[in-house]
């Protein structure tokens, strides 16, 4: 009797050994599927994170391509532009000279051209003198200059019913009055006045 007792204890004994050991092996196997189940989420999680920097970078690499792309071009075309400014600035000096010689050249032109009708009127005038008619030089009103030979000076007068008693009077030696000059003549021989020393 004692010999079943003792084999029943024995069994129950060995029975509680196998629960606790089946216990300690359910909780280690949960224990591994949870640390398992953070493992994958936190793979996972790092998986997603890779990827999303992994998309960042190949979008930036492409927005840096094009701005690159883009400022090249801009680049170029900066050259474009100020090899394009470089010649109109050449054509507008060019321009420029080309002006000044034709404006040189239309002022020389109305200068002979008065200097024509200058002599043309003077011719007219000593017409006038042989035929008897008497006439002036100038208009009422008109501007002209008379050369001051003393000193080197031109003298500026308005003709007037004065200029026209001076020029009739006969009084004075030589006349140097009646060397008269229109403004274009004037202007003429003042550019073959030689430059005062300084």
């Amino acid at each position: 009797m004692t010999s079943v007792q003792e084999n029943k204890n024995e069994l129950e004994s060995a029975v509680r050994y196998c629960e606790s050991a089946i216990t300690r092996a359910k909780q280690t196997i949960e224990s591994m599927e949870f640390r398992q189940q953070a493992a994958s989420k936190s793979w996972h999680e790092q998986t997603g994170r890779e990827e999303s920097l992994t998309k960042k970078l190949a979008f930036m690499t492409e927005e840096y391509d094009r701005m690159k792309a883009y400022a090249d071009r801009l680049l170029d075309e900066n050259v474009e532009v100020g090899e394009r400014n470089d010649e109109l600035n050449i054509q507008i000096v060019e321009e420029r000279d080309r002006s000044m010689g034709y404006t040189k050249e239309i002022q020389e032109i109305r200068e002979t051209n008065n200097l024509q009708k200058d002599q043309i009127a003077m011719l007219q005038r000593k017409l006038a003198k042989y035929s008897g008619e008497k006439t002036y030089p100038f208009k009422e009103g008109d501007l002209y200059y008379v050369f001051n030979q003393l000193d080197g000076t031109w003298v500026e007068s308005v003709w007037d019913d004065e200029s026209e008693s001076m020029h009739d009077n006969t009084n004075v030696p030589g006349h140097p009055h009646k060397v008269y000059f229109t403004v274009d003549q004037k202007n003429v021989l003042d550019k073959f006045k030689p430059e005062d020393d300084h």
